[in-house]
């Protein structure tokens, strides 16, 4: 059996469609399905996803050994050293959205001035 063979597994045990599942690893319903298809591999950034995300125990999705889903301690998982380092986590991701968003601005702003330059240059010569 192989790792997209695997993954597909994974998915019909969590009860998810091929759009929730490809979403909450950050992939497009279209990606993901390639994935499972055997088109593409499972990649590395895939896998942190699929452990990070869902639990996945890489052994198994890898090579079948082992669990499907890593067990969790309840006390590990509500620990306040993994609340605090979540929030951290939380945060740093908001700073990287305002500094995307901020950064899609100014690209927004950038390809609205070309266009303005282009039409002004079409203009001048009369092709506008």
């Amino acid at each position: 059996m192989t790792e997209n063979q695997r993954l597909k597994i994974i998915r019909k045990f969590l009860g998810m469609t091929q759009v929730d599942f490809g979403t909450s690893i950050g992939l497009t319903q279209a990606g993901y399905s390639d994935i499972e298809r055997g088109k593409n591999n499972v990649s590395g950034k895939i896998k942190i996803m699929l452990k990070q995300v869902h639990q996945v125990n890489l052994a198994w999705l890898e090579s079948g050994e082992g669990e499907m889903i890593d067990t969790i301690i309840p006390n590990e998982k509500w620990s306040p050293e993994r609340f605090a380092d979540d929030q951290k986590q939380i945060e740093n991701l908001k700073l990287e959205i305002d500094r995307l968003n901020a950064e899609n601005k100014l690209y927004r702003d950038l390809l609205d001035s070309k266009l303005k330059m282009i039409a002004t240059l079409e203009e001048r010569f009369g092709k506008g």
